[in-house]
């Protein structure tokens, strides 16, 4: 299957460099069951809340942020909400760089799909083919 273990580098940026409004990762959400991810202190990390606020999660050392993901929203009929999230630059005059370790967690590329409460909400679709989709639909 498609689960990954990455490491996510940031390297640091000169503030004259940085453009209005950017981002070091802009919004998205993941597309397998969950994400484990261990930040780097420096944060930086924002959820989207169910309000469309963006809340800032700290970097608390020794601790995981587990992020759902879309096949999880699709699993569980949106009992459980795939997480909206971005990686915000460092405040000005903050160079530092920023690395963080993310376990993309996906099910078996052939496994099929559906919603455990048995409604219709979410089309069956095999793990595989909704991860080339995302891809597609993220990468061109």
């Amino acid at each position: 299957n498609d689960t990954t273990l990455r490491t996510l580098y940031y390297p640091p940026l000169k503030s004259e460099r940085v453009k209005p409004d950017q981002m070091r990762c802009g919004e998205h959400s993941d597309y397998g069951s969950i994400t484990l991810v261990f930040q780097s202190p420096e944060g930086g990390l924002q959820v989207l809340s169910r309000t469309g606020e963006y809340i800032s999660i700290p970097a608390i050392s020794g601790t995981v942020v587990i992020n759902i993901a879309d096949l999880m929203q699709r699993w569980t009929s949106d009992v459980y909400v795939s997480s909206v999230h971005r990686v915000l630059l460092p405040v000005v005059g903050d160079s530092r760089t920023r690395q963080s370790l993310a376990f993309f967690v996906h099910p078996d590329n052939e496994a099929i799909i559906s919603c455990c409460d048995g409604s219709d909400k979410y089309p069956p679709v095999k793990a595989i083919d909704y991860l080339l989709s995302r891809f597609e639909d993220s990468y061109g």
